[in-house]
């Protein structure tokens, strides 16, 4: 008697009756579309080079400070008490782009410069923004006026070229 076709039959060799682990989403993937930067530098006023802040309006020396624990540089147009701005420029490897957004209020802006996301809180007096540089840190930029007049700039969008000229100086991790 000829055998039937009874019996267990094996899957052909190569597949699979699962699917493959999908892979882990624990954090959110960045919407930076350049590569990412290094958020240790060693000369804190390299971020953004004397040259570079003179052509957007610095006229006053550079000087390395720490703002809250964030090693960075201070970038200045003309002296304190009289009308102009103050910008402090630093990449900081402590949190995220994405932790510093979201334990904040909505950002009044939001976009990208040179490819990497941006979120700017716009306070009236001034502006903090944040740029997703690297998914180990991020840039921050914080530009205030150096007395109650108004210095005739957008602070946000002032923010923003110094910003543009971090990234291009920041080396790529």
């Amino acid at each position: 008697m000829a055998a039937g076709c009874g019996g267990e039959a094996s899957p052909p060799a190569g597949s699979t009756d699962t699917a493959p682990p999908a892979p882990e989403t624990s954090k959110p993937q960045s919407a930076r579309t350049g590569p990412a930067k290094a958020v240790e530098v060693a000369d804190k006023c390299s971020i953004v080079t004397e040259q570079q802040a003179t052509a957007l309006g610095a006229d006053q020396p550079l000087r390395e400070r720490d703002s809250n624990g964030q090693l960075g540089c201070t970038y200045q147009k003309g002296k304190a008490g009289t009308p102009g701005w103050s910008a402090f420029v630093a990449v900081d490897g402590g949190s995220t782009f994405t932790a510093e957004v979201e334990a904040r209020n909505e950002p009044t802006k939001k976009g990208e410069v040179a490819g990497y996301p941006i979120a700017g809180y716009d306070s009236g007096r001034g502006c903090v923004l944040y740029a997703d540089v690297s998914d180990q840190g991020y840039l921050i930029v914080n530009i205030a006026r150096t007395s109650t007049a108004d210095p005739g700039i957008d602070m946000c969008q002032q923010a923003e070229k110094f910003a543009e000229a971090a990234i291009q100086n920041l080396p790529n991790a």
